[in-house]
């Protein structure tokens, strides 16, 4: 018996073999599959991704998603619901590589199209189209280019000052101007003076516009550069340096201001949106927008 009781210590260690090599080896994968996670995560970060989204994207791609459908969801996340049924139909006309009329979604400050297969990215501050994807190209486009389209398209609102707040702000800034160009040519080049919001108001699709949306409680959001005032544009130089509109502090059913009516801590992350003469909308810092407000008109 007492020979016996070796073979049974020793047959219960071969019994245990099976199990210690199938934890082992399920140790082994579960290492593999977080190496290979990290691995797509760092990819993601290089190609300008924050962390975190890099971080989701991988481990949805993990799930079998494919990268037509990912690009989608963390759009319609990033958007928070909004817009969810315009992308879906974006992403089933991307599935299907399908011509036919053009599917649009306004982003903010991107517009994304899909026409004739191919999905083009533009930014709306620019109108410069900045990423395009061929999906009738192949049945299965290249990877890498869906993770770099959406590595540019998650940057969003995150990647612009102010988020969605100065985005919506400079589009209202971009129509105002348009506004503008309108109340001017009917008024022999001559800008607006000190009444300039009633002058622009016929040519404004709708009062709306004029208000930021950070400060949503003020009818008008945003001052005149007082050096402007009834000035004729032929005699300003560098338009594209001069400010028209600018966000402000001016409560007032017409603000008229200059580099004192700047918001002393910004109203879209420590910089304000401003128009310039030439039609440019930009975000620009607090000291840089009171620089430009000193400008003289003709130099």
């Amino acid at each position: 018996m007492k020979r016996l009781a070796p073979l049974v210590v020793l047959a219960s260690l071969y019994a245990c073999i099976p199990v210690l090599a199938q934890e082992e080896q399920e140790n082994l994968d579960r290492m593999a599959a977080e190496q290979q996670i990290n691995e797509t995560v760092q990819r993601f970060t290089d190609m300008g991704m924050e962390p975190e989204a890099a971080t989701l994207i991988a481990i949805l791609s993990e799930t079998g998603m494919s990268p037509a459908e990912i690009v989608m969801l963390m759009m319609m996340a990033d958007r928070g619901g909004d817009d969810a049924g315009g992308l879906m139909l974006l992403m089933n006309a991307m599935k299907s590589a399908a011509g036919g009329r053009p599917v649009v979604v306004d982003r903010g400050d991107q517009l994304l199209v899909l026409e004739g297969g191919v999905l083009f990215v533009i930014d709306m501050t620019t109108m410069e189209v900045t990423d395009t994807l061929d999906y009738a190209r192949a049945a299965q486009p290249d990877p890498d280019a869906i993770w770099r389209l959406l590595a540019s398209v998650m940057g969003g609102h995150e990647g612009q000052p102010g988020g969605d707040q100065g985005a919506g702000c400079r589009r209202r800034l971009r129509a105002i101007h348009d506004a503008f160009v309108a109340c001017v040519a009917a008024h022999d080049g001559v800008l607006p003076g000190e009444n300039w919001v009633e002058e622009i108001t016929p040519y404004l699709p709708e009062q709306e516009l004029l208000r930021c949306p950070s400060r949503p409680e003020v009818a008008v959001g945003y001052a005149m550069n007082e050096k402007l005032l009834g000035v004729a544009t032929a005699a300003i130089v560098e338009p594209g340096e001069r400010v028209l509109l600018f966000d402000t502090v001016i409560d007032d059913a017409s603000p008229v201001g200059g580099p004192e009516a700047v918001p002393v801590y910004g109203a879209h992350d420590e910089g304000v949106n401003v128009l310039f003469v030439s039609g440019e909308v930009e975000w620009v810092p607090i000291a840089e927008a009171r620089e430009l407000l000193g400008l003289p008109v003709g130099g």
